[in-house]
């Protein structure tokens, strides 16, 4: 008997082992999961205050900074702009505020020296905010106006001296060229005007950089003590909505980027930041009535349920407890879930998705280098997307499983081996495999019991015969 307990015993241990490495295979037969850290974006508070600035040398350092939180945005030099340095500006302060008509921006980050004229081998301190144009901005950049339209207010210093100080950098030539130059040319190099220390600039995508008609935005900047404090202002809505930024609601997104002059940062070089959120109070003091009003409606409406809404109420909840959860998810999630996808040469971030089964979502796939395609076996899904131009799918997940995707667009050698894949729970295949082997180690065990059963009765008949 002894031996048929422990022999039963090792039959246990054999099909629990089996079984684990059989669950362990399945979950891992597309490779071990890649685990990344999704970073949430920064915010600045774009608070409300009726103060205008002039920007006065004196209102760079005015009291209203004192009361502004200040958010730490880190910066990243430019990772498509050889060289490939460190970042010589680590990290740029941000404040903000509104004052209902005009938007006000405060940079400051530190710098040993200022650099303000520009000559052969000298470039200048300057400094810029992003605005996307495009709501649906990607989630992040590798450069300022990367896949989507954006307005840029760049600062630079020499521009700031000549606008605000009248001084050029560069000292005054005559020149007429023509043979023989005299000791005073007959006309003299004319600089053109600068009416701001800000450009108004527009991008899209690598080599787009434009110059704006209008320049709507003002600007001025300050070293002192080894630091840059810079100051922009420009209307919070402007009647150009093609080419300007419009700050509508309380929602927006700007990215922040610095030069510095004097380790050679100039054009494409410089350091810069990921999209940083900006939360941007209402003016209290505006409220509409229109708005005041529809609270009131919402107020009374709160007080005059009706025993019949209720009853409504109750039908609901006795209704939500006989569906399935993937019928409500269906109801619940109307809007799509977005998953924003990176593609670059040869991978997917990220490479693996979960989503739940009845769910409605969005593929929003940006690529960084190359024209890269996303196939979606299952469901047919074929999408496209190129450098400037964003690929997008809206689907509702109504088959479970495991499901691959791959990209459809030859991109390098190594084009076959980019790939990932959707699970859509509940996994109906994963269900059927766990149920049965868990079956099949019932029966096995309960066949192994009969038989030392039936062993057992035949001994005790041999028992008796004697």
């Amino acid at each position: 008997m002894n031996n048929k307990i422990t022999v039963a015993i090792i039959i246990m241990l054999t099909l629990g082992v089996f079984t684990w490495l059989a669950n362990y295979g399945w979950k891992n037969r597309y490779g071990s999961p890649e685990t990344y850290e999704v970073i949430a974006p920064e915010v600045v508070t774009v608070g409300y205050y009726a103060e205008d600035l002039a920007l006065k040398e004196a209102d760079v350092f005015a009291q209203i900074w004192q009361k502004l939180p200040s958010a730490e945005i880190v910066l990243s030099h430019q990772i498509i702009e050889q060289p490939w340095p460190k970042g010589s500006t680590p990290l740029v302060k941000v404040q903000a505020f509104h004052n209902g008509k005009d938007i006000f921006f405060r940079m400051t980050w530190n710098d040993d020296q200022a650099d303000t004229a520009v000559s052969i081998h000298a470039f200048v301190d300057g400094c810029a905010v992003a605005v996307p144009l495009d709501a649906e901005a990607p989630v992040r950049s590798i450069m300022m106006g990367f896949s989507s339209p954006v307005n840029i207010w760049q600062w630079q210093a020499n521009k700031d001296m000549q606008h605000w100080q009248g001084k050029t950098g560069v000292p005054d030539l005559d020149v007429d060229f023509v043979y023989p130059f005299e000791e005073k040319e007959i006309f003299s190099v004319s600089i053109p005007e600068v009416k701001s220390a800000v450009t108004d600039l527009l991008a899209q995508r690598a080599g787009s950089l434009t110059q704006k008609e209008t320049q709507a935005v003002q600007g001025r900047g300050i070293w002192r003590n080894g630091i840059w404090n810079v100051v922009f202002k420009r209307s919070l809505i402007t009647n150009d909505s093609e080419q300007d930024c419009q700050f509508i609601g309380r929602k927006q997104m700007a990215a922040f980027a610095v030069w510095d002059g004097d380790q050679g940062d100039r054009g494409s070089r410089k350091s810069m930041s990921e999209w940083v959120n900006l939360q941007i109070e209402p003016a209290e003091s505006k409220k509409s009535a229109e708005n005041q009003l529809l609270d009131d409606n919402n107020i009374t409406s709160v007080h005059k349920v009706s025993w019949i809404d209720k009853l409504r109420s109750l039908s609901l909840i006795s209704t939500a407890y006989g569906e399935t959860l993937e019928n409500q998810s269906v109801q619940i999630n109307k809007e799509p879930r977005l998953i924003n996808l990176i593609a670059k040469r040869f991978e997917y971030t990220p490479n693996r998705i979960s989503i739940r089964k009845g769910e409605r979502v969005t593929i929003r796939m940006e690529s960084l280098d190359v024209t890269h395609g996303f196939y979606l076996d299952g469901y047919g899904i074929d999408i496209k997307a190129r450098p400037g131009l964003i690929g997008k799918a809206t689907f509702v997940a109504d088959k479970s499983g495991r499901f691959s995707f791959r990209c459809s667009e030859t991109c390098g050698e190594f084009h076959p081996y980019m790939i990932g894949f959707i699970e859509v729970s509940p996994n109906s295949r994963f269900s059927f495999f766990v149920w049965s082997i868990g079956i099949t180690f019932v029966v096995m065990l309960g066949l192994v019991l009969l038989k030392g059963k039936q062993e057992k009765g035949i001994e005790t008949n041999v028992g008796t015969e004697q």
